[in-house]
């Protein structure tokens, strides 16, 4: 029986791309570091997530950091394809899936290797607890911030890990493909690591940063879901661009967007993470596709009650 049954889309063509390093191109990055380089919008591009929160959550280094960053993105930009074409001449996975074995070790022919042990029903009751808990939190507390973002974002990650990978036409768009990309590396590292008890899920990503430093598997999966709360904080605040400047000071439009972004940022990371946790597993599970919707339209709907009794108290 393969692992990703319940994913017909996640197929050896899907192993063989994700494991084929993707070239970062000089342009693209000095660019990015350019008009976005304050939030570390390069780093990001270039793979560098840890010290890319740094800058974002930094202003760039109060903006000394992003101006030195300027002259040595082309180095930055070599040194890292050197990596991913040594890595990929050596068949190791590449620094987005260094979790992962190389690719001649990973058998995804067979189920995962935690999942008789994690495939009880209390686990589909546990998740269900979980996500409606999860949902309506959120919903709560987004009212009175006004930080409805996560809430798109949670709506947007449970939309495509149902229907955008198994869209094959998501390949060929820019933003679906590489959301896409995301979401096959997010069911790779469950497929390679026990997600755990279920429980324990909720306080993943609070438990995930003080291990970071001992646990590279741990590490990964916390980078991962930095990655898309960071890279969403940066749209959001890109598209806010605009209102920004109807502010009587420019200073202060950009200092409440930031305000803005972090709070972004803190949200969809304690809140998609357990969430992705939750359903990731579900797939693999190789669940009815019934079950996975009802879970997720669950939870949005404990969004949608959350977001009303607070706007109705």
């Amino acid at each position: 029986m393969n692992a990703f049954s319940a994913d017909p889309d996640f197929s050896k063509s899907v192993i063989d791309e994700l494991y084929h390093p993707k070239h970062k191109y000089f342009s693209v990055a000095f660019a990015l570091g350019l008009v976005l380089g304050v939030f570390g919008v390069h780093r990001f591009y270039l793979g560098k997530t840890i010290t890319g929160a740094l800058m974002f959550l930094t202003g760039g280094g109060g903006g000394l950091w992003w101006f030195i960053d300027l002259f040595f993105i082309k180095k930055m930009v070599s040194n890292h394809n050197i990596e991913e074409q040594r890595r990929l001449e050596a068949g190791e996975p590449p620094l987005s899936l260094a979790f992962l074995p190389p690719k001649v070790e990973l058998n995804i022919n067979e189920p995962p290797a935690w999942r008789a042990k994690r495939s009880s029903k209390v686990r589909v009751y546990g998740s269900l607890f979980l996500l409606s808990l999860t949902g309506f939190i959120l919903g709560t507390i987004s009212t009175p911030t006004g930080t409805y973002q996560p809430c798109i974002i949670l709506f947007i990650f449970l939309l495509a890990s149902l229907t955008v990978v198994r869209w094959k036409m998501a390949a060929t768009i820019p933003v679906i493909s590489s959301l896409t990309r995301w979401i096959h590396r997010l069911r790779l590292y469950y497929y390679s690591v026990d997600p755990g008890n279920i429980w324990l899920i909720a306080i993943r990503p609070i438990f995930g940063l003080f291990m970071m430093p001992f646990n590279p598997k741990g590490r990964a999966e916390v980078l991962l879901y930095f990655e898309l709360g960071l890279v969403f904080s940066a749209f959001f605040f890109v598209s806010d661009l605009i209102e920004i400047l109807q502010y009587d000071s420019i200073w202060e439009g950009i200092g409440l967007s930031l305000s803005q972004s972090f709070q972004n940022f803190i949200y969809t990371y304690l809140f998609v993470a357990p969430v992705g946790a939750l359903i990731t597993t579900q797939i693999l599970l190789s669940r009815r596709d019934y079950v996975i919707w009802v879970l997720s339209l669950v939870c949005i709907l404990f969004i949608c009650l959350g977001l009303s009794v607070t706007v109705n108290s």
